[in-house]
């Protein structure tokens, strides 16, 4: 339960959502600010997924088989710097930039390390959202904390990684998504 409750695809709006309509200087096209985060962070994706299996190019939702990552990956990283474009355009505050700049980076990172390694999706997927967050003001460290140990916790029991594999997508998430908002966007 908790890896579907705070899984990566949840985590995207969600985190876009508090974003967007909590910044008290934030641009006066909020809905289609929204509407563009989710389309490219979340829709195109879970879209994507969705259509490889039905296709039967993934075993599962999840794509749990590294192999299988490959492509939903590559996709994910073209359909989120292609929604940066369009979050300039409209003049989207930096952070909500950045952190779809971030997971544009974040996932062309973990699909380079997929090539040769199976890493946590979710891991990252807490991680990165988490940071934005940090910075943006909202800090609830037990909070954040709980989160992100629950989340790497239940991989590991669920057997889907090991201990090794959720730590490097945390910290993988922590480190690049701090230092691609801290020094290029804010």
């Amino acid at each position: 339960m908790i890896s579907l409750a705070l899984h990566p695809m949840l985590v995207a709006p969600v985190t876009f959502a508090i974003l967007i309509y909590t910044e008290p200087a934030g641009n006066n096209n909020l809905h289609l600010t929204f509407f563009i985060a989710f389309f490219f962070s979340t829709a195109l994706s879970i879209t994507t997924v969705v259509y490889l299996k039905s296709q039967e190019k993934i075993s599962d939702l999840d794509a749990s088989r590294r192999e299988e990552r490959i492509q939903p990956l590559v996709l994910g990283t073209i359909y989120c710097a292609a929604g940066f474009v369009p979050l300039m355009i409209i003049d989207a505050t930096p952070i909500v930039q950045g952190l779809m700049f971030c997971y544009a980076v974040n996932t062309f990172l973990v699909w380079f390390i997929t090539k040769r390694w199976k890493i946590s999706i979710h891991a990252i997927g807490i991680g990165g959202p988490m940071t934005a967050l940090w910075l943006f003001g909202i800090q609830l460290p037990i909070i954040m904390t709980l989160a992100v140990i629950a989340v790497c916790t239940a991989r590991v029991i669920l057997k889907r990684h090991t201990i090794a594999q959720v730590l490097a997508g945390i910290m993988i998430s922590i480190v690049f998504t701090y230092l691609q908002l801290q020094y290029l966007f804010l």
